[in-house]
This record gives structure tokens, C-alpha cells and sequence, in this order.
């Protein structure tokens, strides 16, 4: 499969990736990729480039998948066998990002509900990945009394809700919770998106009969495709009037890459 890596996220002491790429004859989609054993966790000797290199997010990937996971409350995850990851671009070329950002984003109610949870029972049929495009994004860093240690989380709108849900992409959780207690713009936390946002949410496996939603991709639009009258399919209606001077922004900075 050759893969663009959307998502990297801590998981437990390992990691977990998401890919978007082809799914199906003539199908896009997205995909979790696991390590072939019963937590699915992956490590470095599993997820290593060449052996020294990490893949990171924008990365254009060729792995060998070839396995669908039985875990019913995941569908999207593929099975890996051992066969060392490949790098075939870094960043992926413009093509890969206007192929991302042409996929359709999810409507209605975040993964089939407006909490920060889905029951374990109804997940296979809603699926356990959404692609979906906030508005009104903070960052906020919080201190876990449980745990004694800050976590940090991400507040956001979507198709008139509000959610608050854990942050688990690496790249900015990690700078989030070095930062003073408060919320944040994601300007501040070091992700600029002059062309809109679109937020990658990932549903963990069951704990007590539910699976939870986390962050696991912020993504800034990285391409402005320009339409008849002027306008973008890619570009956010705050940055129109941008369109007729700018065409593609391949290299917008992200914090990680």
C-alpha cells in the first residue's frame, strides 16, 4: 500500500499510524495500521525507514498490509507483516495533498454522537475514523490530578456542537503540554492554516463498553486549487479574497516536519 501519512499519535509506549490512500478498487480512504499481535501496538522495529528514520506526517509511504484486523470496533486497521517500511517521498508531492483535501469531510454528529465517547457496541457500523473540518479551534493544556501530569486537549465546533477531546497527535501535544496552563489559538501552539484546518478524530478501543474520540491529526490545508468564478474548494471562506494571488502552498510550516 502506498500510504500519505495523515496521523501519528502516542499509544501506550508505542505508536500508532494513520495513512490515506487507496482502500478499494477505484476507493480513497483511511487507514490504521497495526502491528500483528494482540494490542496492535507498533514499535520502532516495526515502523523504522531504512531503519533510522521515523516516518512522520506528509511522508508518502509504501508498506506491506495485507491483512484486515478482526477488532470489530476498529474496521479501518490493516494488519502489517514484517517487511521494512519504504519512503518514497518526503514531503509527498502536490498531487497526494489535493487527492487528501478533495475527500469528502464528515457532516451531523462527531463519529455518531456529541459526546466525547461512542458506545463500543455501535462503532462497526459508524466506522472509527472521521475527517471533518472545526471551527472556533483552542488548544488547551490542562493538569490530570489522576494521573499527575498535563495532558493536553483540543476544543472545537463542528456542524453547531462543541467538543472537548484528548489531543493524541505527537507533534503538538507534546508542545502544548511544555507550555504554561491556559488555552490557546493553534497559531500559538505553532500551526498556522492561512488556507483552513481539518482535524483527524480516532476512536480508541473499548474501555468499559466505550470507545473514546481523540485528536489524533491537526492538518493544515497545504494546496489552494482554484475554481471558475475565483473561488477555492480548498481554501476557507475567511481567506478568499487570497485565491486570485496564490495557486498552491505545498510547504506550509507544521510544527514536526
Amino acid at each position: 500500500m502506498d500510504l500519505l501519512i495523515v496521523g501519528v499519535t502516542r499509544r501506550g509506549d508505542g505508536r500508532s499510524y494513520i495513512g490515506f490512500g487507496t482502500v478499494g478498487p477505484g476507493r480513497t480512504g483511511f487507514v490504521r495500521l497495526v502491528a500483528p499481535t494482540p494490542t496492535g501496538v507498533l514499535y520502532p522495529q516495526e515502523y523504522q525507514l531504512q531503519g533510522i528514520l521515523e516516518p512522520r506526517r506528509w511522508d508518502l509511504i509504501r508498506v506491506e498490509a495485507p491483512w484486515a484486523d478482526s477488532r470489530p470496533m476498529q474496521p479501518e486497521n490493516r494488519i502489517l507483516d514484517r517487511t521494512p517500511w519504504e519512503l518514497l517521498e518526503r514531503p509527498a508531492s502536490t498531487p497526494w495533498m489535493r487527492e487528501l483535501e478533495r475527500y469528502p469531510v464528515a457532516r451531523g454528529m462527531l463519529l455518531g454522537t456529541r459526546g466525547r465517547a461512542v458506545r463500543a457496541s455501535n462503532v462497526q457500523a459508524a466506522g472509527s475514523i472521521a475527517y471533518v473540518e472545526p471551527a472556533d479551534v483552542k488548544a488547551v493544556c490542562e493538569w490530570d490530578p489522576q494521573r499527575e501530569r498535563y495532558r493536553s486537549r483540543l476544543h472545537f465546533a463542528l456542524d453547531g456542537e462543541r467538543y472537548d477531546l484528548a489531543l493524541s497527535d505527537c507533534a503538538y501535544s507534546s508542545v502544548i503540554c511544555r507550555m504554561p496552563e491556559a488555552a490557546y489559538t493553534l497559531e500559538q501552539v505553532g500551526c498556522r492554516s492561512p488556507h483552513g484546518l481539518r482535524l483527524l478524530i480516532s476512536l480508541t478501543e473499548p474501555f468499559h463498553g466505550w470507545c473514546y474520540k481523540t485528536v489524533a491529526g491537526i492538518l493544515p490545508r497545504r494546496t489552494v486549487t482554484l475554481m471558475r468564478d475565483g473561488t477555492s474548494s480548498t481554501l476557507s471562506a475567511t481567506d478568499r479574497h487570497v485565491a486570485d494571488h496564490v495557486v498552491e502552498h505545498p510547504r506550509s510550516f507544521v510544527v514536526g516536519t
